[in-house]
């Protein structure tokens, strides 16, 4: 048997179920700052803030670093061309600050093809949505890790 059977077969949903639910963080598309500060202020283990609409449809996720650029964006040591510097000086609502594209999994994907995603994307956290596209979980590399501890650390 393979030294990764824990990764092979499990489903996001193993994972998020194995976690103790936590609040998500979020925002409605129209929220400003101060609603996107207050929403990573709340989570203690989020570098997302997902944007969603009064049903719970995902529209997208905003990171702190993408925040932090667009209202630090005076100091930012390169260069910015003057389109990207103006979109970023008017931005007002959680949809002008969206990271796109949104990379997200079902809850009912397989956890191996959904880590490499990650990997390949270089993101440490990912929106799970339902199979109407409405928000149910987020996963960190953190809750993969520690579900898969065991089997990453067999020799």
């Amino acid at each position: 048997m393979s030294k990764y059977h824990k990764i092979q077969h499990a489903t996001v949903n193993d994972i998020v179920s194995d976690k103790e639910r936590r609040q998500i963080p979020q925002v409605h598309p129209d929220d400003g700052v101060a609603e996107i500060v207050a929403a990573f202020k709340k989570s203690r283990h989020a570098r997302l803030v997902y944007v969603v609409d009064e049903n719970q449809h995902l529209s997208g996720a905003i990171s702190l670093g993408n925040l932090a650029k667009h209202l630090l964006f005076h100091l930012n040591d390169k260069e910015i061309d003057n389109l990207h510097l103006m979109d970023m000086a008017l931005a007002e609502t959680a949809m002008d600050y969206i990271d796109r594209p949104v990379v997200s999994a079902k809850i009912s994907d397989n956890i191996e093809p959904v880590l490499a995603n990650m990997l390949k994307a270089s993101i440490k956290e990912i929106p799970i949505v339902d199979d109407q596209k409405k928000l149910v979980a987020d996963l960190t590399l953190v809750d993969i890790l520690d579900c898969c501890l065991e089997d990453l650390l067999d020799t």
